[in-house]
């Protein structure tokens, strides 16, 4: 049940957002404490078994991520192209579940260069949206919006990591 509470990350941010102290350190610490809940919560789960799997969704996640990112920003393509072009790419290439973990890339990668000014922090929002699948696998099966959800709430621990909120 509290795995569950990672759906809020990116909700938490919003709200501390709304009353500008989403980059004030007490913010930064709200939304790291919420992820951390959420995540040693999933950790604890029966059906949780870190592995290869964990690994294989990371690094899809993280190129894809990339991939999207420098589609959009050094070659003008555009958020919206460069993603719909990276998930056309994970579809022909990839099966089952990583077709997926690389379209939730792709939303990670729609970021704006604003944001990521350097790729290393858009590489391990991308990294961390890929465990975050993971371990939320059980959660939100069905849910319209889950992908951008997690997207988002790996995008928003980062920036508040490096203080790019």
């Amino acid at each position: 049940m509290w795995r569950q509470i990672l759906i809020f990350v990116p909700l938490v941010a919003a709200l501390l957002d709304i009353f500008n102290v989403l980059s004030t350190a007490f913010g930064r610490i709200v939304v790291l404490a919420v992820l951390i809940v959420g995540v040693f919560a999933s950790l604890g789960r029966p059906t949780f078994k870190p592995g290869p799997k964990l690994v294989k969704s990371a690094l899809i996640s993280g190129a894809a991520a990339l991939l999207t990112f420098l589609l959009s920003t050094r070659l003008d393509l555009g958020a919206v192209v460069a993603s719909a072009l990276v998930g056309l790419l994970g579809a022909q290439v990839l099966k089952g579940r990583d077709q997926l973990v690389m379209y939730m890339g792709a939303f990670v990668g729609m970021s704006s260069a604003l944001r990521f000014p350097t790729l290393a922090p858009l590489v391990a929002a991308g990294l961390l949206a890929g465990v975050l699948f993971e371990l939320t696998d059980e959660c939100w099966v069905g849910v319209g919006g889950r992908l951008g959800t997690i997207a988002a709430a790996a995008v928003v621990v980062v920036l508040s990591l490096i203080g790019g909120i």
